[in-house]
């Protein structure tokens, strides 16, 4: 079912972009010489379709118009469209235009506005490893006084949340020497409104652990500046065989503007080694993240710097745990994968390159920075598990992960995405 609008993607006139929401990027693929010297106007447009534990079955519309000068690389414009449902009623509906070499500068800019909402979100409580289990549920709900269908709607949903998010993000990138190794400053402009409920309701889940903590919800305007440095070294951006790519960032919330006070930092270390040859690759990313002040508890699982994500749990940062499992101020995380190319055939002029995969992701959490050491709301977790990653000439990845882990009781956790991690 995958296989037709992957074989269409790979056209010239697509680029590579993730689909599920869970993921800012500002990163664009490598092109090849003769696409760099196109001129006029380039589109696509394909259906999107992955699957993950968390989100379920998600399809959609995704779609890309570029607009090519005969010299920028990979592109002068780009404008990308998504729309995106899931089976269990994640929405996330995307506008985004890319600009490079802005006023003949080595400048770009990235904007973005999106609506998201969910209705299954994860909340296990702010206690780290966070507690998701049955006896805590039924304790907390014993004294509630329902019975029959609400009982179990209560039960169902008692560690899920529901959220619409309205978002407008935009990044800017220039290039300060432009290498090998690349030296990029970037900074960016976020804002998340957060409104509890979904397309009915204004509320969260009633009776759920989440309502329990915040009655109401958490309403409000997240709105962060962030900037930082970037050094890139990697032979390919979608799919690096060597390099390094270091980056380190501070953002801070707006003052007057944001409904929350903080600051917060970011230091990655992504580092790639063949292991003999270039057809099996080591590569590890290892991320130091934290904030300090009041942040609402969606901003507690989002990560800061170039590539703005959610951790611990979920396809990007903690596969095998559920996404939001585990939040907190103070987080590390380090993930190793090994990648084996064990076949590259050409199918229709088409390169595509097989590699199974295996890793482990491993993070420290703790709730506050006080915890640190205490023994209390301070927890190591990991997972673990395989993949296999499909590489379309070297530019479109699509993966598909199965991780488990001993948070989720080694139970399996599904991730199909088009995205490649790090």
């Amino acid at each position: 079912m995958l296989l037709l609008p992957l074989l269409l993607a790979v056209s010239p006139a697509f680029a590579e972009d993730e689909v599920v929401p869970s993921e800012i990027s500002q990163e664009a693929p490598e092109q090849e010489a003769e696409e760099w010297e196109r001129e006029g106007w380039g589109w696509g447009g394909l259906p999107a379709v992955a699957y993950n534990s968390d989100d379920g079955l998600g399809g959609g519309v995704v779609g890309n118009i570029y607009r090519y000068d005969g010299m920028t690389a990979p592109y002068k414009m780009e404008i990308y469209f998504l729309f995106y449902v899931t089976t269990k009623q994640v929405h996330t509906h995307r506008v985004q235009v890319d600009l490079l070499e802005v006023g003949g500068l080595p400048l770009r800019l990235t904007t973005r506005a999106e609506f998201s909402l969910t209705r299954s979100g994860n909340y296990c409580g702010l206690s780290v490893p966070g507690d998701c289990s049955i006896p805590q549920r039924d304790a907390l709900l014993e004294d509630s006084g329902l019975s029959g269908q609400d009982l179990e709607d209560a039960e169902a949903r008692f560690y899920k949340t529901r959220f619409k998010t309205p978002l407008f993000f935009m990044n800017a990138r220039y290039a300060l020497k432009k290498g090998p190794p690349k030296l990029e400053a970037f900074g960016t402009i976020f804002g998340q409104y957060i409104l509890p409920g979904d397309f009915q309701e204004s509320t969260p889940w009633p009776n759920s652990l989440y309502e329990m903590d915040n009655p109401g919800g958490e309403k409000g305007l997240d709105s962060m500046l962030q900037a930082g440095l970037m050094l890139d070294n990697r032979d390919n951006e979608p799919a690096p065989t060597h390099g390094y790519w270091i980056e380190g960032s501070l953002r801070t919330s707006v003052p007057g503007i944001s409904d929350w006070d903080y600051w917060g930092f970011n230091a990655t270390l992504r580092g790639y080694q063949p292991l003999g040859t270039n057809k099996v690759v080591l590569a590890d990313r290892l991320v130091a993240d934290g904030v300090f002040g009041d942040q609402p508890t969606m901003g507690l699982s989002r990560a800061g710097g170039a590539t703005i994500y959610e951790m611990y749990g979920g396809a990007r940062a903690g596969r095998g745990t559920r996404l939001r499992r585990v939040i907190g101020k103070a987080r590390f995380m380090n993930q190793t994968e090994v990648r084996a190319t064990v076949w590259s055939p050409t199918v229709k002029g088409v390169d595509i390159d097989i590699t199974p995969l295996a890793f482990v992701d491993a993070a420290y959490f703790a709730s506050e920075w006080s915890d640190l050491g205490t023994g209390e709301n301070e927890a190591f977790m990991y997972g673990t598990g395989g993949g296999l990653r499909l590489a379309f000439n070297t530019n479109f990845i699509i993966r598909a992960d199965v991780g488990v882990s001993p948070l989720e009781d080694w139970s399996p956790s599904v991730y199909i995405d088009v995205y490649n991690l790090f």
